[in-house]
């Protein structure tokens, strides 16, 4: 089993972090690659962080409310792969 980090996607060349709005998992839950695992905002846009693999939530690092920077580990994701 691999533990993946799941990081703050950069979703344009001027993003530098973004605001969890909502998280659309929780630990536990089993999730599919690209399926959407939180909501969030940054200075220009809302958009949602997808899962780049299959697997089970194992933690959610960061917090509704929080503002992570472009690359900050946001949850892990345990794999078989």
């Amino acid at each position: 089993m691999a533990k993946t980090e799941v990081n703050m996607p950069r979703f344009g060349a001027s993003m530098k972090e973004g605001e969890i709005l909502e998280w659309l998992v929780k630990p536990g839950d089993k999730v599919e690659k690209e399926q959407a695992l939180a909501n969030i905002q940054s200075e220009k846009m809302e958009a949602e962080v997808e899962s780049l693999v299959s697997g089970t939530v194992t933690e959610l690092v960061a917090e509704v409310g929080d503002t992570c920077a472009v690359g900050d580990v946001l949850a892990y994701i345990e794999t078989d792969e």
